[in-house]
């Protein structure tokens, strides 16, 4: 197959390869010549300072005893020898009394140069004269400069072929079968037959035959997929006809409908009116329903005083029947008078000791009414407020010894009803005090303030039993109390509930607290 070389240059991959190759393969070139450059540098120096070595051990005794003769020939043979070394290119004697003999150009750059002392030895070591000898560099330079441009053309020629050659076999392995993929996909068309995808090459199972498999079933679902959808379509039309008959079958049948509610108007309007009426009976009950408990609990605790207030009352009437008799009468007694006005001073106290029950029951019910308090908002510092309630309680529970504790920052200041929040923790904490320590040798009220950006969080903790669980799901309900044998009524709870709503917060028991015992939390918005 004839590929041409724009072929080869119009895959971006390929490109990319192809440059990273060369980029790499040129530093690792560049990397190697130059440690091969400085190497052969170094040989050079290292050669040029064996010839002085050599020099040194072999021709200064020679030409230390030519200069004591004087024998210039001799001289000048020596000195044209030492020239003919390598890279020697100038080299000098000067004897003592400033004569010279020299051969070759003397340099002042790019240069090794040496001196030698030449001494005359017979029987005593004598002076004669110094030997200077230059190596030129700048051979040295020319031969590394045209090493350097050989190993640098010739991997530049080898990386350009294989460059080349990798550059064609990505084309032929990789892009030539992506751009058939790239053709294919965009010729793929859910209205033309299918034709799988096939990148025309021998059988082999590689990358590309997985991405042909994973492509020709793809193709093979989407077009399963169309019909269906073709097929739902189809379903669709039917069902829209089928539709269509059905209203005009719904129109005949509004037809004959209108005419029957023209007919039916009055006898509809007359059950909208009755059932209007039953919807006002259903609320009503709904509204019963809830008054239910409450109304029971207030006829509970409020009908044994009023029943004892008309029993008084009646015998007070008998009282007094009986005293008017007894003054009319001829034999009447002043004890007998006195027995009857003491009977009806007993009856006297027994209906205001009732009525001042019944009374307190009344103001009771009245502070979980939803009207309770008018006061309005104010600011105030809450650690004062708590330390306030809990003095006062713990002066009305006295002599009962309970500890409590507050965690709060000192500074913290809040804006609410002082005296509904003062309603809410006065009646969990007195709920504690008569409820919770029965049985606990040191009892302890813990209240822990949390506070969040929107809310305040208050933490009321005890160390006394916890509230079983089918006792907890009641305690908020006014009139509940396990405590009436003993005088409770049940609406501490219900009235701190109520409370905690009209500051628009909130009141829930918690089970268990790191005190051991039940905790109530009462949240308020910040």
């Amino acid at each position: 197959m004839l590929i041409s070389i724009r072929q080869l240059l119009q895959s971006p991959i390929a490109r990319k390869l192809t440059l990273s190759i060369v980029v790499f393969s040129s530093l690792i070139t560049i990397v190697t010549t130059a440690y091969q450059l400085v190497s052969d540098y170094q040989n050079d120096v290292s050669r040029i300072d064996r010839v002085f070595s050599s020099i040194e051990a072999v021709n200064l005794d020679v030409l230390a005893a030519s200069i004591w003769v004087i024998d210039e020939h001799l001289i000048n043979t020596q000195l044209h020898g030492l020239s003919q070394l390598p890279d020697i290119n100038y080299i000098s004697i000067r004897d003592d009394s400033n004569q010279e003999w020299h051969f070759g150009e003397y340099k002042k750059k790019a240069v090794i140069e040496k001196q030698f002392p030449l001494i005359y030895t017979n029987n005593e070591s004598i002076p004669v004269g110094t030997l200077i000898v230059q190596a030129d560099l700048n051979v040295i330079y020319d031969r590394l400069y045209n090493k350097a441009i050989l190993i640098l053309l010739s991997n530049a020629i080898k990386t350009f072929f294989v460059a080349g050659f990798i550059l064609f076999l990505v084309w032929f392995n990789v892009t030539k079968h992506l751009r058939q993929l790239s053709q294919y996909c965009d010729g793929i068309s859910l209205d033309k037959t299918y034709t799988p995808l096939d990148f025309n090459r021998k059988p082999q199972r590689d990358e590309f035959s997985l991405v042909a498999e994973a492509v020709n079933t793809m193709q093979q679902q989407i077009r399963g997929s169309y019909q269906a959808l073709r097929q739902s379509k189809v379903d669709l039309l039917h069902a829209v006809e089928d539709r269509d008959r059905l209203l005009l079958l719904e129109r005949s049948y509004k037809d004959e409908l209108a005419r029957q509610v023209k007919e039916q108007t009055r006898e509809l309007e007359q059950s909208l009116q009755m059932l209007k009426r039953t919807q006002q009976v259903l609320i009503e009950k709904e509204k019963m329903a809830a008054l239910g408990g409450l109304v029971s609990g207030v006829a509970h605790e409020i009908n044994t005083p009023i029943g004892i207030c008309l029993t008084a009352a009646s015998s007070q009437l008998s009282h007094v029947e009986d005293l008017i008799k007894l003054i009319h009468s001829d034999h009447a007694t002043l004890e007998q008078i006195n027995g009857i006005l003491e009977q009806y001073q007993q009856s006297s106290q027994l209906i205001v000791s009732n009525i001042t029950r019944a009374s307190y029951l009344i103001q009771q019910f009245k502070s979980i009414a939803a009207e309770q308090s008018q006061e309005k908002n104010t600011q105030f510092n809450l650690l004062h407020q708590l330390r306030d309630i809990t003095d006062s309680t713990i002066m009305i529970f006295s002599p009962q010894n309970v500890e409590i504790s507050i965690s709060i920052d000192e500074t913290l200041e809040i804006y609410s009803n002082a005296s509904l929040l003062t309603q809410v923790i006065n009646n969990v904490i007195s709920n504690a005090f008569l409820h919770a320590f029965k049985d606990v040798l040191q009892a302890k009220i813990h209240i822990n303030v949390v506070v969040e950006p929107n809310s305040i969080y208050i933490e009321i903790q005890n160390n006394g039993a916890v509230i079983p669980s089918d006792i907890a799901e009641h305690i908020f309900e006014p009139f509940f109390t396990t405590a009436r044998h003993k005088g409770g009524v049940g609406l501490g709870l219900a009235a701190a509930f109520n409370a905690a709503t009209q500051l628009k917060g909130a009141i829930r028991y918690v089970a268990t607290s790191p005190l051991g015992g039940p905790m109530f939390v009462i949240s308020l918005p910040q």
